[in-house]
């Protein structure tokens, strides 16, 4: 049984999402399994927001100290400085290392907060007077993996880090632009036993590796699912 679901054709938030099937899954017996097959979606989830706390940039220009909110977006190491946009604080990304020299002329300083000190790969806060080299590559991947929760999961037979849950699959994220389609196929999808009830929807949700639910800002995310007779599944192998 194939099940595609598209999020802007439904409406629904492509983080979050609620399908009524127009059928019952009668799993009362244990019988039936759930496996992604391919998940797709247009880069929508941000890295730089008040929420995570990583949209202050602090700087001197020479007759104060300027505390500059960067709009909530997704952030390349490039447009990160092109939105400051000082031609007095300047970068240059070492590609051999990932590592990134910031570079600032007098009278001008450039602050390592709390707030971009994980961004730019700075282990401790520091104001730069004129040069100082990240101690780890730049960091401006917002999550380090896409979690794909399905509700209607057997938890009790799904662990994840020795604990029951309810993870259906896990995506990789890109720091590819703002709408970028993204596509992931399971050549060897990992089943997973659906609840032992019946089942007439299927709620889906996306969060980082902390439970956190990612925001999709709008675009939309595609899923193919099939659900399958365990004994039938494993007459395939």
């Amino acid at each position: 049984m194939k099940i595609i679901i598209d999020s802007q054709q439904n409406g629904q938030s492509g983080e979050n999402q609620k399908i009524d099937l127009n059928y019952t899954i009668n799993n009362q017996n244990d019988k039936y399994i759930i496996y992604p097959r391919d998940i797709s979606y247009y880069v929508g989830y941000y890295n730089i927001t008040a929420t995570l706390g990583n949209n202050i940039v602090t700087y001197f220009n020479g007759a104060s100290t300027v505390n500059l909110t960067l709009p909530d977006g997704l952030y390349s190491l490039s447009s990160y400085f092109s939105t400051i946009s000082q031609t007095n604080i300047n970068y240059n990304y070492q590609e051999p290392t990932g590592k990134v020299k910031i570079t600032v002329t007098a009278p001008y300083t450039f602050s390592i907060t709390n707030s971009n000190k994980t961004l730019l790969g700075f282990l401790a806060t520091q104001i730069i007077n004129t040069s100082a080299t990240s101690d780890t590559p730049v960091n401006f991947l917002p999550h380090k993996m896409l979690y794909i929760h399905l509700k209607q999961i057997n938890s009790s037979n799904n662990y994840f880090n020795g604990t029951p849950n309810d993870i259906l699959a896990r995506v990789p994220v890109t720091i590819d632009s703002f709408g970028t389609l993204v596509q992931y196929r399971f050549e060897l999808p990992y089943c997973s036993s659906l609840i032992n009830t019946t089942i007439s929807k299927l709620d889906i949700t996306i969060t980082d590796e902390n439970e956190n639910t990612i925001g999709f800002n709008g675009m939309p995310v595609f899923y193919t699912l099939e659900i399958d007779n365990k004994c039938k599944f494993l007459s395939y192998k």
